[in-house]
């Protein structure tokens, strides 16, 4: 039996969130991250996201990219949320801002692939 080839890995992008959630809010920020993932997917371009939940209401997200170019041109303005984005998308952005715990807050991490053996 013939093994198909190795999938070669495409380089990819990812902009890593980090944040501390708010106690009670932890419903809101997953259900406004799911509606900005969607739409960064189907209209900007994104690969796709994951968001996660760690210790003592530390949260990681992260949305993938196939470059950082597409990411960079896929981000409208400056300021978030701007006004070229739909109302729902940037009323979700501004519900991830206010679940935030803005006393523990973290900087964005970025980084580009270099190896990802889930694609092998």
């Amino acid at each position: 039996m013939l093994k198909p080839p190795k999938k070669k890995s495409q380089p990819e992008f990812a902009v890593i969130y980090r944040a501390y959630i708010r106690a009670g809010k932890e419903e809101d920020y997953q259900n406004a991250w799911e509606i900005v993932a969607h739409y960064f997917v189907k209209h900007r371009g994104a690969v796709g996201s994951c968001l996660h939940r760690a210790n003592d209401g530390l949260w990681i997200a992260y949305s993938r990219w196939p470059d950082q170019k597409t990411r960079d041109a896929s981000w409208p303005g400056e300021n978030a949320p701007s006004n070229e984005l739909p109302p729902e998308v940037r009323n979700a952005i501004r519900t991830i801002q206010e679940c935030m715990d803005s006393e523990r807050k973290l900087p964005d991490i970025c980084m580009e692939l270099v190896n990802d053996l889930l694609q092998k």
